[in-house]
Parts: structure tokens; C-alpha cells; sequence
């Protein structure tokens, strides 16, 4: 097989390598030859080569979460080795090619949790948790209201998430917290739903994925209020790089996930399907429709088409519109968000954080949580940029601005607290440095002792190029 010539050969050839890869970053040896092609004679359903690859793949997520990186990278190996053999049928190909590459991107994101991140799973439950939760019957006015996307509260899951969130364990306070913090984008999130004329459910969305903590980051990468990928986020006009990470500029990655809400809406014809590819992708969505010949959510349902995340996904989405619009019907006090009423200041030029703090009469950590999206200590270099500043300090702030020399002199040192999959050289690239500046700024003879939660000491490159 790997003797034919011709465009299908070559696209098989080409998701090999970026099989090998992808292997590599999970960190598992490269399978041989033999082990690759073995499955060529075999012919293996591609809907359960897929299956397979995306449960070891959330196995993976599972021991990433609890700690367990080794036994977490090994699942990766069996996520990549499942998929590879559906990649043996060049008749099967061009069905299975948007699932490897999606893969490929999340394993190539796994380790990219920056520093000073929040996890957005509070609200999660696996299996055992939500059988066990106890089934809450909805008041008789929810069945009375109605909505553009249709909830339905009489839904066993969907009660069943309700018992979950409105009992007296820890997960009840996250959803007060959540509930409170929402308040915090509402007025933001709502209007930019009723200019692109989407449904206002959709704002509940946002406590589904994220619970509303701005610089949450998910296991498998995803990030942001709306929990982008960073290849989805590209593809949606956001930046990702070393200055700027967009998907936590709460106005722009609303506006792109509405752009994408609304392509998901106009690709699948219907709302329970559109937020199903919104969690589990457009490609394994049009997949599962395509070989279990559903047309629509829940026959996919029924079907076992889908995997319980994306299953239970619009159950729970329908279980946070419900508490989301009547918190008070289930006894749930939302804890008091609070918000920071800010102008924006255009400088033309790069400047440090610290010195506009100073200028702006405020402190750097405020600048930051205002302007989430900013990775470096300066905003981005060569460029002019709508800087975030609190309410009422735009005169002062360029007053002070003006008597500045030097608006960029660069931070001497940076303290960074070691993430889980650090390496010297990947923060040496992170802050535009080199790995021996660091071992001689912190006194390491040996890479061995890197350890997760170290504080290191990093002297920053300043003056290069990302």
C-alpha cells in the first residue's frame, strides 16, 4: 500500500508524519513499521479506531488532571496508535483526516497551560458522580417558559445536573461563584448576542465551559471565558502568541465564538447539535451523523454515537440556562461579582506594564487583570496598542507618560513557578532567554532538579523578535 503513487498516497504519507510527531511530543517512542502497517490485512471499522483513539484520549485528560503525567502520556500513545491504524485505508483517509488533525492539534496544546491559570472544572462530573446525584423535578413555571433554543427541563440528565449543582457540597458554592461572576459580563456578552442576532441562552454557554473564570485553561489547551482552541481561535481572527493570547480578551473572543456559534448553527441546522460540535468538534459531530445516519442530537444520543462528555454537554447546558435565569426557584444565592469600570489608553509604541502602572496612579497587577490577554511584561512589541486603565486616569496617565524616557526598560528579573511539563529550554523560549542564563541565575547544575511549584529567577531577553 505505501508503494502507490498518487494524491491519496501522499495525504497518507503526510498524517504519518504527523503521526511520528505527535508521538513525540506525548512523549511515547514511535511505533515500527511493522506495528504501523500490522492493521493494513485486518481492515478495522474507522468509527471504532476513533472511538477507541478519543477514550484513551480521555483517559489521558483524566490522569493529566489527577497527576498522573507518565501514565497520562502513555494514554496518548494509545490514542495516536488507535488512530494510526484507520490512517492504513487510503479509502478511509479523507473521512478520518479532520479527526487525526484535531487530535494532533490537542496533544500538540496538552502541555500549554501557562502559569497563573484557573481550571474550569468545577462543575464536571463523571459518570459515577452525576448517576448518583439525585433527580430535582423543576418548578411548574419552567415548563411554562419558552426559549429560541429549546430546554427541556423534564430531561433526566438535565434534572439530574440540577440535584448535582444545587446540593450541599462544593459544587453547589461553584455554581453560586460562577453565577456571580457572570454578572461581571452580562451587559458585554448580551449585546453582543443581540447585535449577531443569536439566542441569549447562549450566554450560559460561557458558565458550561468556563464558569466564567477569565484565564481558565482546560487540560487538553483550550482556553478563555469561551475555551478556544488555539488553532479554532486562529482560524477565528484571534492572536495567539508570545505578546498576546486573545482568547482571554473577553470582547474579541466573544465576538469570534459567536462567529463560530453561528457557522455551527448554519453547517448542522439546529441548536442541540451546533452546541455538541461546539465541544466535541464540526468534523466528529458530521462523523457521528454520517455513520449512524441520525439527523439529529438526540438520536446521536440514543445511538451511543457520541462520548459522554458531548452526550451530557447540552443536558448541561439546558441545566445552566435553567439556574443561570432563576437562580433564586433552587434556593441558590449568587456570590456578588464585582467589575472594574476601565477607559482605554492608545499608546503607539511598546511600554512596560510596570511604567504605565505608574503613570495610570495604579498598581501592575491591576493593569493585568484588565487587560487579561497580555502574556509579556510589555504590550506587544513594535506596534501601537489600546491599553486597558482603570476609569477616570487617561489624562493623568498620559500627563505622566509624557515625562517618560524610557518607556520600555524591561523587567531585570521575572519570578516564574514551575508548571507541570516544564523544561528550561521551553521557558528560556517563553521569556526570550537561553537555558544556561537561568541555571546561572538560580544556581542549577543539574536540569534533574527542576521540579514542579520551583520559584525560578529568569533575566528575561529584552529587544527580540517573537
Amino acid at each position: 500500500m505505501l508503494g502507490r503513487s498518487g494524491p491519496r498516497s501522499q495525504v497518507l504519507l503526510g498524517l504519518r508524519l504527523v503521526l511520528l510527531a505527535s508521538l513525540a511530543l506525548a512523549g511515547r517512542a514511535a511505533p515500527t513499521a511493522s506495528e504501523v502497517n500490522s492493521a493494513e490485512d485486518a481492515e478495522p471499522s474507522l468509527i471504532d479506531q476513533l472511538k477507541r483513539a478519543e477514550l484513551a484520549y480521555a483517559e489521558a485528560l483524566a490522569d493529566f488532571r489527577a497527576g498522573r503525567e507518565e501514565r497520562a502520556r502513555a494514554q496518548l500513545g494509545r490514542a495516536f496508535a488507535a488512530l494510526a491504524e484507520s490512517m492504513t485505508d487510503e479509502d478511509l483517509v479523507e473521512n478520518a483526516r479532520p479527526d487525526f488533525m484535531a487530535l494532533a492539534e490537542k496533544i500538540r496544546s496538552f502541555d500549554g497551560a501557562p502559569a497563573e491559570t484557573e481550571a474550569p472544572d468545577e462543575l464536571d462530573a463523571d459518570a459515577a458522580a452525576l448517576a448518583a446525584a439525585p433527580s430535582v423535578a423543576v418548578p411548574e413555571a419552567a415548563r411554562r417558559e419558552s426559549h429560541t433554543i429549546p430546554i427541556d427541563p423534564d430531561n433526566e440528565t438535565v434534572k439530574r445536573y440540577i440535584g448535582l449543582y444545587t446540593g450541599k457540597d462544593a459544587r453547589r458554592r461553584s455554581v453560586e461563584e460562577a453565577l456571580g461572576r457572570a454578572e461581571k459580563y452580562r451587559p458585554l456578552m448580551l449585546a453582543a448576542l443581540r447585535k449577531a442576532k443569536l439566542p441569549e441562552e447562549l450566554f450560559w454557554l460561557v458558565m458550561a465551559e468556563s464558569e466564567f473564570k477569565m484565564k481558565a485553561v482546560s487540560g487538553a489547551g483550550a482556553g478563555g471565558l469561551w475555551q478556544f482552541m488555539p488553532a479554532t481561535a486562529r482560524s477565528y481572527g484571534l492572536e495567539v502568541s508570545y505578546w498576546v493570547d486573545e482568547r482571554f480578551d473577553p470582547e474579541k473572543a466573544t465576538v469570534a465564538a459567536l462567529r463560530y456559534l453561528k457557522d455551527l448553527k448554519e453547517w448542522f441546522g439546529n441548536w442541540h447539535l451546533a452546541l455538541a460540535a461546539y465541544n466535541r468538534g464540526e468534523n466528529g459531530v458530521g462523523r457521528d451523523l454520517k455513520w449512524t445516519r441520525s439527523t439529529d442530537f438526540g438520536q446521536l444520543a440514543g445511538r451511543g454515537a457520541l462520548p459522554l462528555e458531548t452526550q451530557n454537554y447540552v443536558p448541561k447546558f439546558m441545566a445552566c440556562v435553567l439556574l443561570g435565569e432563576h437562580p433564586e426557584r433552587y434556593g441558590l444565592k449568587p456570590a456578588l461579582g464585582t467589575s472594574e469600570p476601565f477607559e482605554l489608553a492608545r499608546v503607539e509604541r511598546d511600554i512596560d506594564l510596570g511604567v504605565a502602572a505608574k503613570c495610570a496612579g495604579t498598581t501592575e497587577e491591576t493593569l493585568r487583570r484588565l487587560n487579561p490577554e497580555l502574556r509579556a511584561w510589555c504590550t506587544p512589541k513594535g506596534r501601537p496598542y489600546s491599553l486597558r486603565i482603570p476609569a477616570g486616569t487617561s489624562e493623568a496617565f498620559f500627563k505622566a507618560l509624557a515625562e517618560v524616557k524610557d518607556w520600555n526598560p524591561g523587567p531585570q528579573v521575572v519570578l516564574y513557578k514551575v508548571q507541570k511539563g516544564d523544561t528550561l529550554s521551553k521557558i528560556a523560549k517563553r521569556y526570550r532567554t537561553t537555558s544556561q542564563n537561568i541555571k546561572k541565575a538560580n544556581s542549577i547544575k543539574n536540569d534533574r532538579t527542576l521540579r514542579v511549584g520551583l520559584m525560578l529567577r529568569i533575566p528575561p531577553g529584552k529587544g527580540l523578535r517573537p
